[in-house]
């Protein structure tokens, strides 16, 4: 039955993979990459450019963008979508069926990432998440935006919305899995903490590509979704541990 749901699924977005257009796609995504980086910037260098002195207020405001960003952008792809006379719904796909199907596939490429995030770690004394300079209250909004919101909103647009688009410019899965995990990383690498010296998440390439390459063949987000926050959960879980000792 699950294999079934997924020949339906393929067929599906192979009879609409002309009508979304990659460029506008891409230039759509990176538009928000772009205006993302600039209000990072901009809010950043209100408050300086020393990490250990920004208040609590820095993370409140930058957890409060990263929401409103999240939110409009999904709502802006899905408005793009609808203009283009695309399902969301199909190509979507919140099956869970699908993601019960895909278990082994997820706990693989999690055992991948976490390979990657733990040595990140080790290598690195500070966060990922800056969670040592926090209050409990942005603490608390980190996890929440972390854990569920960025899963849920990311995998909506880079894999449900771009990769789908990327069917009729990309022929070959594994030039669109590279060129989608590339687009991903950049809109979590912040120019910025280059400069004010922030733990810089290089391993996030290698995640997009294991979502990227489980979106290709389950052709759903659901199982990007939840590959995709336990690898965030690990993540906070980690920094949780390491901010307790910074502190």
């Amino acid at each position: 039955m699950g294999q079934d749901l997924l020949n339906n699924k393929t067929e599906v977005i192979d009879s609409q993979i002309n009508k979304l257009n990659f460029k506008r796609s891409f230039w759509l995504i990176f538009s928000a990459i772009v205006v993302m980086q600039v209000a990072q910037f901009l809010l950043t260098a209100s408050y300086g450019f020393d990490l250990e002195k920004f208040p609590p207020e820095f993370y409140l405001y930058a957890e409060i963008g990263s929401i409103i960003w999240f939110i409009a952008l999904v709502l802006i792809v899905i408005y793009d979508m609808r203009i283009q006379n695309m399902s969301f719904g199909k190509i979507f796909n919140f099956d869970i069926s699908i993601a019960k199907e895909r278990t082994p596939q997820v706990i693989k490429y999690f055992a991948g990432c976490a390979l990657f995030v733990l040595a990140v770690s080790f290598l690195t004394t500070g966060t990922e998440l800056q969670l040592e300079y926090q209050t409990t209250t942005t603490i608390f909004l980190t996890l929440i935006t972390t854990v569920i919101l960025a899963p849920i909103c990311e995998e909506m647009v880079f894999r449900g919305y771009l990769y789908t688009s990327m069917f009729s410019s990309f022929k070959r899965k594994r030039e669109r899995m590279i060129v989608n995990a590339m687009l991903f990383a950049g809109a979590h690498v912040f120019l910025i903490e280059f400069i004010v010296g922030a733990t810089v998440p290089y391993y996030i390439f290698v995640l997009g590509y294991l979502l990227a390459k489980l979106y290709e063949e389950s052709r759903s987000v659901m199982p990007c979704i939840i590959l995709h926050s336990l690898n965030n959960s690990m993540v906070f879980g980690i920094d949780i541990i390491k901010s307790s000792y910074l502190a």
